[in-house]
């Protein structure tokens, strides 16, 4: 009996010791610089999940509810100084990521389907998700095989980039595919990229495309056939420079001026990078919950979208566990 609740001790010592190690505290940040940006009153719009935002070419904040199978149209300051949802597009799927063009056109991916959406909000191409099963199909298991996460969608100079995780776990693995405008003609150009939890977002200018490939703790930049130009970041508990937590950084977003933004979900960090990866700055820190539903590593492994305004003063930060849309304003 002693023995046993000795082995019990150990277990408990060791798996208290791997979660410090895969969770930094926000400790190691305190010799941070100064941010560029502080957190202000988060929208007052309520979502079922939120999943996924972004900015339309009409300067719209475009924002994906999971549960809500929609995307919401958001005037971020109206006439009277506040946000508000000025339309609503329906999906026949939970949302999962998307992507906006210079005509109006959106691409949406959730549940193993993929679909382009026009200026008025018709769905006019459709397809399914490559190495998703279907989830209309039972496996060899027995049991309703779960849809693949269509987890990043960029668009550049004619082309539509999606990214798909091929299994679901800490170490699962994402596939790049590049389509045409209608969704037809996929080709794959990398495998086995990492992204925890199928996690992959990727971002799009300038005939690169950037790949947050999170559990590797980095940026990889492609050219359009998938050869890797450069990459950067490694893992790191200190500084500002890498990145920290598990897994980051989550996700990508550029401003006006070319820069690129990112995010660490579990540490709530924005910051922002020129294109070849030398760091810019610390833009602000979300005061998000960490550890609010699901276990640790679920919870610190989430989506933490970022949208910048045009101005380049207003970040606008996905709170994927209360659903909300947190704000950084340039001080």
């Amino acid at each position: 009996m002693r023995k046993f609740q000795t082995r019990i001790l150990c277990s408990a010592v060791a798996l208290l010791a791997a979660m410090l190690l895969a969770f930094p505290a926000a400790a190691e940040d305190t010799d941070l610089p100064k941010a560029t940006h502080v957190e202000a009153e988060p929208l007052d719009i309520e979502f079922e999940s939120l999943a996924a935002m972004i900015f339309d070419a009409k300067g719209r904040l475009l924002a994906a509810d999971g549960d809500g199978q929609c995307i919401r149209v958001i005037d971020t300051v109206d006439s009277e100084g506040k946000a508000t949802v000025v339309d609503t597009i329906k999906l026949p799927f939970k949302p999962e990521s998307m992507e906006t063009t210079a005509s109006g056109e959106i691409y949406c991916g959730g549940q193993g389907t993929i679909v382009r959406i026009n200026a008025k909000g018709k769905i006019v191409a459709r397809t399914g998700a490559p190495d998703s099963p279907d989830p209309h199909n039972n496996n060899s298991r027995g049991y309703h095989a779960r849809p693949s996460r269509v987890s990043g969608i960029a668009a550049l100079d004619g082309d539509v980039y999606v990214a798909v995780g091929t299994s679901w776990s800490v170490r699962s693995l994402s596939n790049l595919y590049r389509f045409s405008v209608d969704l037809k003609e996929p080709k794959l150009l990398l495998e086995n990229l990492r992204g925890c939890c199928q996690r992959c977002d990727i971002k799009a200018r300038d005939g690169r495309i950037y790949i947050a490939e999170n559990a590797a703790y980095r940026v990889k930049i492609i050219d359009r056939e998938g050869e890797v130009l450069e990459q950067f970041g490694k893992k790191s508990r200190e500084g500002l420079e890498d990145f920290g937590a598990c897994c980051n950084p989550m996700n990508l977003a550029f401003d006006t001026e070319g820069d690129l933004y990112t995010s660490e979900s579990g540490l709530g960090r924005v910051k922002r990078y020129s294109t070849d990866g030398k760091l810019l700055g610390l833009v602000g820190i979300v005061d998000t919950a960490r550890f609010e539903r699901g276990s640790h590593l679920a919870s610190s492994c989430s989506n933490m979208a970022i949208a910048v305004s045009e101005d380049g003063k207003t970040v606008y930060v996905m709170d994927y566990q209360n659903s909300k849309i947190r704000v950084l304003k340039a001080e």
